[in-house]
């Protein structure tokens, strides 16, 4: 009877110490999951914001180089405005070449990056006669740059177009301009960039939709999730294929 009463106990205690241990690997597992989460979040934040980021250009000032719908990567690393200042003395000093395409905050509203082309450098003297463009007085060759006045002139609001400067650029500046020379609000109308507000260069297309420009009037949650789904609707036969994985130069 002794013996019965031992044994039962044993078994109780042992079921006991299952329960507990599986309760344990209940908190263990939730926990494991909450802390994977947790670093995921903070490791897309820290990756999105300092090293790579996913966007786009819903205007046609850059056509033909980059269309409306063209979703690219943008390569944010060590560009001044993305870190504090005391960090900039850490980070590999970036080149920025004439006739590179950049990301920035434009000086007449900093919380809209533009993405632009450097056109001329610090120290440089810019002129545009004719919609033709002179650095130092000499002519540049752009072969990018494109005219649609035939479009419809009226629709731009940006002029004077064709005749700028001369100007000399500042230190650590860039004359910034889009090559959609007809349609594009760019430093021809709010002068140079300072070296500083540069977010980063462009990479490579991952994605090109044939999307209308952006529209900038108030839209309702049902207009939104209209234009969401026509863009489901239409993503075989209105994604743009050949473009992808194109690069941006």
């Amino acid at each position: 009877m002794i013996d019965e009463e031992k044994e039962k106990a044993k078994t109780e205690m042992l079921d006991s110490e299952s329960d507990s241990t599986k309760g344990g690997n209940h908190k263990s597992s939730t926990r494991e999951w909450i802390e994977s989460l947790v670093f995921s979040l903070i490791f897309v934040f820290f990756f999105t914001k300092f090293i790579a980021q996913a966007t786009q250009v819903p205007t046609e000032s850059m056509k033909p180089t980059i269309l409306v719908g063209d979703h690219f990567f943008l390569d944010k690393f060590a560009f001044p405005a993305n870190y504090p200042k005391f960090l900039l003395n850490f980070l590999p000093k970036r080149e920025i070449d004439r006739g590179d395409i950049v990301a920035f905050k434009p000086p007449q509203s900093p919380e809209i990056p533009f993405i632009k082309r450097v056109i001329a450098l610090p120290g440089e003297t810019i002129e545009v006669r004719n919609k033709t463009v002179y650095i130092n007085g000499k002519k540049i060759e752009e072969s990018y740059k494109l005219f649609d006045d035939e479009d419809d002139e009226r629709k731009y609001s940006y002029a004077p177009r064709g005749h700028y400067g001369p100007l000399v650029i500042p230190a650590d500046s860039y004359f910034m301009m889009g090559d959609n020379r007809d349609n594009s609000n760019d430093s021809r109308y709010w002068g140079p960039v300072p070296g500083k507000n540069i977010i980063g260069k462009p990479l490579f297309i991952y994605w090109s939709y044939d999307d209308d420009p952006y529209d900038p009037s108030p839209k309702s949650l049902f207009e939104h999730a209209k234009n969401y789904g026509t863009k489901a609707a239409n993503f075989f036969n209105k994604t743009r294929w050949w473009r992808t994985g194109k690069f941006l130069e």
